[in-house]
């Protein structure tokens, strides 16, 4: 037992690396079957046809007021520059990497985790929400979901970054005019995502505003709170959004929308909370925080320090409550799965940050309490690392009835099976054949259902829709004269 003990330990870095790489490995292998869905092209064509700045325009005044979102809409669809359609396994690796890099290079910033150790704890946040995340066909794969959700957390995760760089140059007195310059542009584009991010976002800085008035500090959070109104005020207003809530129907009143969110929030918080592969992962983490915390010359830990850690659970629970009320607001359902994508991420960032900050309030105090001592010891590390491996398996077949065989919270197995059982390759090989036919050059062409739907994958299609307007751009993007879907037809 000594003997294999000490050989885990010896190869614990390479185990570590190759159990992270296994779980990233089948959504790599999904990427590479990847496709556009209906909005993707939609998007394309109203942008080729109006131009960037009467896109903006025509966006605003009839969908949506992210303005961020928007532009970027314009700027970085792939199908505006080239026929992509075939060849979109690049789409997705571009978010799972980007994700990937901007966490390490947030860990490094602000927590100055470098070299194995930042690329570990990136990937290990990578793999939880690849792993865990409820909704990533919409979330991930889909582009117009992921340039939308996910980039609004990589801007988010960037200003904290900025903010902590200004901080820095602050108080050394060197250059932070530049990085405060950084700070308003980036503010603006935070505002200016999406709603379960601009909200938070919005709040959170406006408590910040009303503390440093009551501890009176600097005046540069009241100007970024009051930039962060100016840019949700923008977006929030926008006729698109009130225009896309009349065609929902079912708005929510005020304190309905509240006690529905917090009913949400409590139902994803005991969820979450309660999965016993993230808990396991903590423990085994705990020693590296506490070693963190322990590094008084960072300025994270600094402020980490001076936060009971349960009240910025709680005002992180509460920032959470606020990412759901606009759904409930605007059309009576809770967030779509893409945005649930977006906030599990967000939930773990949040999660080790509160344990990041019991750990710093822990060696602040000098006096760490008889359950963080046990638990950084790394005595118990076999039996975190046994739990790890055990529930993460167990959780794949959480269902026994042989037509909800695999159905768990798991995604890891299921894109193990979708990638190689043939469903993935079977959704490439329908759509590849769908694109021969609409670029055959008959004047009506007709879409039928796939019959390969691998449900990481896919999320919308053409076919179903009566839409006049959809099924013209649709035609228009495949230069064919007219498209009928076939459910639609019948």
């Amino acid at each position: 037992m000594g003997l294999f003990m000490r050989a885990l330990h010896r190869y614990r870095t390479l185990l570590i690396t190759l159990g992270l790489v296994l779980v990233v490995l089948p959504f790599v292998g999904l990427a590479l079957y990847n496709h556009p869905s209906l909005d993707d092209y939609l998007d394309a064509v109203t942008v080729k046809e109006l131009g960037f700045w009467r896109a903006q325009k025509h966006f605003y005044l009839t969908h949506t007021g992210r303005y961020t979102t928007t532009v970027l809409l314009a700027l970085l669809n792939p199908l505006l520059y080239s026929r992509l359609e075939g060849h979109w396994w690049w789409v997705a690796l571009f978010f799972i990497f980007g994700t990937l890099l901007v966490l390490r290079f947030g860990l490094s910033e602000l927590l100055g985790l470098t070299g194995k150790a930042g690329w570990i704890t990136a990937a290990s946040f990578l793999s939880l929400w690849l792993a865990y995340a409820p909704g990533q066909a919409e979330g991930l794969y889909w582009f117009t979901g992921a340039y939308t959700y996910i980039m609004a957390v990589w801007l988010l995760l960037l200003w904290v970054v900025v903010l902590n760089r200004y901080a820095k140059a602050r108080l050394s007195n060197n250059g932070a005019w530049r990085w405060l310059v950084a700070l308003v542009a980036l503010t603006l584009a935070v505002a200016g995502t999406i709603e379960p991010v601009a909200l938070p976002f919005l709040m959170a800085l406006v408590m910040a505003a009303l503390a440093s008035w009551r501890l009176k500090q600097g005046r540069v959070v009241w100007l970024l709170a009051g930039l962060a109104a100016v840019g949700c005020l923008v977006s929030f207003s926008a006729p698109g959004n009130f225009a896309r809530i009349a065609s929902m129907g079912g708005q929510f009143g005020f304190l309905k929308t509240l006690c529905y969110s917090a009913a949400t929030t409590g139902y994803l918080l005991l969820t979450w909370v309660g999965n016993p592969v993230l808990l396991a992962l903590s423990a085994l983490l705990l020693p590296a925080m506490d070693r963190i915390a322990q590094q008084r010359n960072q300025l994270a830990v600094q402020c980490l320090s001076r936060i009971p850690a349960g009240l910025l659970a709680m005002g992180l629970a509460g920032l959470m409550t606020l990412a759901s009320c606009p759904a409930y607001y605007a059309s009576g359902t809770g967030l779509p799965l893409r945005a649930r994508t977006t906030l599990y991420l967000l939930f773990l960032l949040g999660w080790f940050a509160v344990l990041l900050t019991w750990c710093c309030r822990q060696a602040r105090s000098g006096l760490p309490s008889p359950i963080l001592r046990a638990l950084v010891t790394g005595r118990l590390a076999p039996l975190w690392t046994a739990m790890l491996v055990l529930f993460f398996f167990a959780d794949y077949n959480v269902q026994t009835r042989a037509t909800m065989l695999g159905q768990g919270s798991n995604n890891v197995i299921r894109a193990y099976r979708q990638w190689l059982d043939g469903e993935a390759a079977g959704y490439d090989a329908e759509l590849r054949a769908r694109y021969q036919t609409l670029q055959s050059g008959a004047p009506v062409v007709t879409i039928r259902p796939l019959a390969y739907r691998p449900d990481l994958l896919y999320s919308f299609d053409i076919v179903g829709t009566d839409n006049p307007e959809f099924l013209k751009g649709y035609a228009q993007y495949f230069g064919t004269k007219q498209v009928i879907s076939e459910v639609a037809a019948h």
